[in-house]
């Protein structure tokens, strides 16, 4: 059957149907009244601010549109105190945002300055942020504003000035996505409104920017930006109109998850420790730390690595569970194992290599704190009357490099025979400390005089 137009007999009575009112056509104008009418020039150069204002204040819409090319200071119009509260901007001219970042966004204003609550924006990638950012001092500032993109590509994201944002890329080097959660400016150039740099900008002290490769500066003199943007990154340096002071790295990644489950913490400028801890209302208090292998007879390791005073990367032995279930202490090099766990054989070690300390005087009662042998070389007559330090169960050997020590017997320090002895050149003697609950003392083991 086909479809008819139908009366207006008809309309009316849908609408009326609808619980829908009667509307004036003065009404209905009001809701399609554009900025142009307004003053607003949509040339993409003409400063429409003015006009906004005008119509925010005097048109009685609480709802305003802000067509394509319709270019003002966002900024400077939200802080405008004849701004109404209760007006909201609907803003697709994409234009009045950051140098690469094309932005349609919802924007009213409230305690800061400038306060952007949502925006969907289109530049190299798709981004759908939520943002809240303001002045500092104000409740916008404080709120700690965040964003949430996805990224196409392999570039660098941009964003507005929000602490950081959740990204999604392919990694060039291999077939694989990664997540990525990153900072995008530290929080003192955050509070301040930070923007990215650009020639011809009238500056004052203390202003905020990003230059061109993502390191955060603050203005140390005022005057209108030059025509290279900073990339210093550290002291002061001249774009040849305003000199910039380096702050920070704006861009950093704070953590980053590959599809072959790598996981890396603070990979950026301000790398730092990892800590795990247990919640403080986790009643069991437990903590689990599992590192699973996949397939077949696979390993697991766990390697520390260090660095140098230049930062490079120092080999360091490493613990390896084998397919076997015995855990190996391995040389850096990973071509054998120093020392071996097991459940059947328990502590089997490869070598023991005892910790070797000189001593030209000891004096009466020589430190052993994680000593194994001493070698004992008093260039003149000296009695050793007991140890300092050591731990219960450590054993030390004392070795003679002449026959000037006396080695003297006491309730703390018990020779053999209960009697005090001077060791010959090359001669050697075993002590081993009793754990203080049995008897606390230094106990001969055995001697070797020459």
């Amino acid at each position: 059957m086909p479809m008819t137009k139908p009366t207006s007999e008809q309309v009316t009575f849908l609408a009326a149907g609808s619980g829908a009112t009667q509307r004036t056509a003065l009404d209905k104008l009001r809701d399609v009244v554009s900025v142009k009418d307004f003053g607003a020039v949509a040339d993409g150069v003409t400063d429409n601010t003015a006009a906004i204002l005008s119509m925010a204040i005097n048109s009685g819409q609480k709802l305003i549109e802000i067509p394509y090319n319709v270019k003002f200071d966002r900024a400077a119009l939200l802080a405008n105190a004849t701004f109404p509260v209760d007006v909201v901007l609907v803003d697709y001219s994409v234009i009045n945002d950051f140098s690469y970042t094309k932005n349609i966004g919802i924007s009213s204003r409230d305690t800061a300055a400038d306060d952007t609550t949502f925006a969907i924006n289109s530049g190299h990638f798709p981004v759908l942020t939520l943002n809240n950012f303001g002045t500092a001092g104000t409740a916008s500032a404080a709120a700690r504003q965040a964003a949430i993109q996805w990224n196409t590509g392999e570039v660098a994201g941009g964003g507005f000035r929000g602490a950081a944002f959740e990204g999604y890329r392919k990694i060039s080097s291999i077939d694989q996505w990664e997540r990525t959660w990153r900072s995008l400016a530290p929080w003192v150039a955050i509070a301040n409104n930070w923007e990215y740099w650009a020639s011809g900008q009238v500056i004052t002290i203390g202003t905020y920017r990003v230059g061109p490769t993502s390191q955060v500066y603050v203005s140390a003199t005022a005057g209108t930006t030059g025509a290279t943007g900073p990339t210093h990154t550290s002291g002061t340096v001249s774009d040849g109109g305003v000199n910039w002071t380096w702050v920070d790295s704006a861009d950093r990644t704070l953590m980053s998850l590959r599809e072959d489950g790598r996981i890396a913490w603070n990979s950026g400028a301000n790398n730092a420790s990892m800590t795990f801890r247990v919640s403080v209302v986790d009643t069991q208090g437990e903590f689990v730390f599992r590192g699973e292998s996949r397939g077949a007879s696979k390993y697991s390791a766990l390697q520390l690595r260090p660095t140098d005073a230049g930062g490079t990367i120092i080999s360091a032995p490493y613990l390896l569970a084998d397919a076997n279930g015995v855990l190996n202490i391995m040389r850096s090099d990973s071509a054998t194992a120093i020392a071996q766990f097991s459940d059947a054989d328990g502590f089997k070690p490869r070598e023991v290599v005892l910790t070797f300390t000189s001593n030209a005087s000891t004096g009466a009662t020589p430190n052993v704190d994680g000593v194994s042998v001493l070698s004992v070389q008093n260039g003149s007559a000296t009695t050793i009357t007991g140890f300092s330090g050591g731990s219960e169960g450590q054993f030390v050997q004392l070795y003679f490099s002449n026959a000037n020590t006396t080695l003297q017997d006491s309730a703390a320090f018990r020779l053999a025979g209960s009697t005090n002895v001077t060791p010959t050149t090359s001669s050697v003697v075993t002590m081993m400390k009793i754990p203080p609950g049995i008897s606390n003392q230094w106990v001969e083991v055995s001697r070797s005089i020459k």
